[in-house]
This record gives structure tokens, sequence and C-alpha cells, in this order.
């Protein structure tokens, strides 16, 4: 009898000694010892190579980390992805049915063909779109006071003194990659053929930056220099690689906070975010290149039409009247350009985290991401861009198909 106690208390003290040593372990490894407060979600594909940080969203605890063994964490809910990192051929092996995805891609899908036919395999998104669970449309906006600022700007009596003293041509074009599929070199080479356009980048090359101006985004002061230098043009061409509803170029944003009149062809909604009516110049509503060289000469050569598309710039009481872009302005709270990325980053993660604990079951919807292929502008200039962008299209479905497959959902 007394021996039986006697082992009824050493297993009774035995087992609080492993529980004991259970929930320092679990203290210890994730500092919360319940799933009532904690929750781990794997960078499968990070925005930066090493990751591990914890978070507090809301009343969860959230820890965020590149390190793929923390998927084997007794706390693990999901897998997030960056979009410019993913790659078909590495992704999980096996998606269980109550594992959370989540996708935060700042670009367009030309950089993630898959997209356009494979975003509902995630539960929830961060893109440029607006309909996403947490949009981006805006990342790329310029701070209100650049916007806005006529100090960023020089005048038109400048610009035409420029122009003569430099031997400027009225238009700036700067690309890289030319093969793309709008057709944009080929607009912009016929564009050529009526209009001077100085082009300084790899594509379409015939003129060189001057002594000393370069465009380092790792030296303030060569970024300064090269926006000063840019900001002498009347114009600038801002065409786009793909069109898709809300995605707009930061290039577009950074033209118009330095006073330059963009030239614009790109989201087909664009004029939902114009500061003014007025405040570019848009390749869709010209039926040829020859009829956008006539405009811009115009306006190149007269004062007050040129300045009607600086308003943002110009006048003094209410300088933008497109009362939805300031609503969205002061709605996400975007005065600080270097803060936005690592908000938008963290407002991702957060919603991920917490939908994936609450298992609010979610999808993306395909539509999301609304994406016009082919879509060219008017006067037919563009055609010999097609076959790239079959070529892109069917890649596009291969690649969706994979992923679908991989990650168990139907393509109906």
């Amino acid at each position: 009898m007394l021996c039986g106690r006697y082992r009824n208390g050493k297993l009774l003290l035995l087992s609080f000694v492993l529980l004991l040593a259970l929930c320092t372990y679990v203290y210890k490894r994730h500092g919360k010892p319940t799933k009532s407060h904690y929750n781990v979600m794997v960078w499968w594909s990070p925005y930066e190579k090493q990751l591990d940080y914890h978070r507090k969203c809301g009343d969860v605890e959230c820890r965020f980390t590149s390190d793929r063994k923390a998927q084997r964490d007794l706390f693990f809910s999901g897998y997030l992805f960056h979009g410019r990192k993913i790659s078909i051929h590495d992704m999980p092996e096996k998606r269980k049915i109550d594992q959370y995805w989540g996708l935060y891609h700042d670009a367009s899908p030309k950089n993630a063909p898959f997209l356009l036919h494979g975003l509902d395999i995630f539960n929830l998104s961060s893109t440029f779109s607006r309909h996403s669970t947490v949009p981006l449309t805006l990342q790329s906006f310029t701070t209100l006071e650049e916007l806005i600022n006529y100090k960023n700007m020089y005048t038109f009596g400048l610009k035409t003194s420029f122009q003569k003293k430099m031997k400027l041509a009225p238009v700036l074009y700067m690309q890289s990659h030319c093969d793309t599929l709008t057709g944009r070199e080929l607009y912009v080479k016929e564009l050529g053929k009526h209009i001077a356009i100085d082009s300084y980048g790899n594509c379409l090359k015939n003129k060189t930056f001057p002594d000393g101006i370069t465009n380092d985004s790792m030296d303030i002061n060569d970024v300064q220099n090269f926006y000063d230098f840019v900001s002498k043009y009347k114009f600038i061409i801002v065409y786009q690689d793909m069109i898709c509803e809300d995605y707009i170029a930061d290039k577009f944003w950074k033209s118009l906070s330095l006073g330059i009149v963009p030239i614009y062809f790109g989201a087909p909604n664009i004029r939902n975010y114009l500061p003014n009516p007025n405040s570019a110049i848009l390749i869709d509503d010209f039926a040829t290149p020859s009829d956008l060289a006539q405009f811009i000469l115009q306006a190149s050569n007269n004062e007050d039409l040129y300045t009607s598309f600086l308003y943002h710039k110009t006048l003094d009481v209410y300088p933008i009247s497109n009362q939805l872009l300031v609503n969205a302005i002061f709605k996400e709270d975007i005065f600080y350009l270097e803060d936005r990325k690592t908000r938008g980053i963290a407002e991702f993660e957060c919603t991920a985290c917490v939908q994936s604990f609450h298992q609010e079951k979610q999808q993306s919807q395909q539509n999301e991401l609304s994406c016009e292929l082919p879509f060219f502008p008017p006067g037919n200039f563009t055609w010999k861009a097609l076959p790239r962008i079959r070529k892109f299209l069917e890649r596009a479905r291969m690649e969706a198909a994979i992923m679908h497959k991989m990650a168990g959902v139907s393509e109906t």
C-alpha cells in the first residue's frame, strides 16, 4: 500500500518536472508559452537575405523569419513571399490545408509572370492594386511637400533658356531596356521622327550625361545633381512596360515633383491619380505620334499652355484639385518616403500574422491584378511587340499551372 503511494507520488513529481521543463523550453524559445499569444511566419522568399524579428500585432506577438527550419515550430502558421524573389522551382514541398500564404509584390507582374493567372494561390496579398489586402498603390508617391513645392522646379523661361544654351531637346527619355511588352521603344522611335528627344538610357541612346552627372542612388549628392539636371527639361516620357490598373511607375510621381510634364502611357485609370486634370499629357489622347509631337511643340512654345500642366506647383491656393488623391494621401499618412516601404511591409506582415492566427479563411481574387496584354497606344506603330507578348503570356500560363498544381488550387 505504502509502496504504491510512493510510486504514484514519484510519478506525479516526475510528470510535474517534465511539464515544467517543456514550458521552460517553449518560453525560452518563443518568449510566449501558449498559442493564445504567439504566431510564427516564415519568409520563404524574403525581401532581405536574413530576417528574424518579433513584431507585436494587436494582441498577437508574431515572429517573422527567413529561417526555413522555423516551419517545424509548434506555432508556425504559414509562409510569406516577396514577388521579386519567387521561383517556381523553389517553393514549399507540400501545402497543408490550414497553411496561410501571403504575397508582397511592389512591382508589375512582368517580374513574376505567373501572377497574371496564379494570384489565387495566396490567402492575402499586398500589391499595387487598390483591391489587394494591403494596397501599395501610392508607395512610390513622392512626398506631398515635394509635389507642391515650387522651389523644386525651373520656370518656363529658365527652361527655354536651358534649351538654347545647353542644346537640350524639349523631351527627355531615359530607359535601359528595349524589347518591351508594350512596344515602348517602337513608339518612342516613331515619335522621335517628329520632335527632338534626348535619350540617355541604353535603349535608343543618342546622348550622354554631362560630366559630373550620374544617377547613383547610393550617393545623395549625385542624386541631387542628377535631379537638378533632368528638371531643366520641359517634358519627360513615362511609358510603362506593363499596363495594369493602379500600376504607376515611380518615375511618374518624380517627374511631377520636379516640375517636368510627363508624357504618359500606363495605368488606364491614371486620371484618378492626377493632381489636376491637366497634370500629364496622355499618349492615349492622340491618334498618332505625329499628332502628339505637334501638341508637345505647341506647349513647348506657349508659356500659358505649358504652365497649365503644372498647377500643382504654381497655384498657391488649392494646388491639387483631385480630392480623391488628397484623401488617399492623408488616409495612408504618406508624408515620409523613406518610411513608407518599411511601414508597408510591417502592415502586410501583421495582417498576415493576425489573419492566419485567427484562421480567417480568405483567398486573393485573380481579378485583383487588372492587366491588359496586348495593350498598345493608338497609331499601330507597336505591333512588332506581339511575338514577345505571346511568348510572355505562354510562360505566364505555364508557370501558373505549375503553381496551382503545387498549391492544390483548382484551375477553373
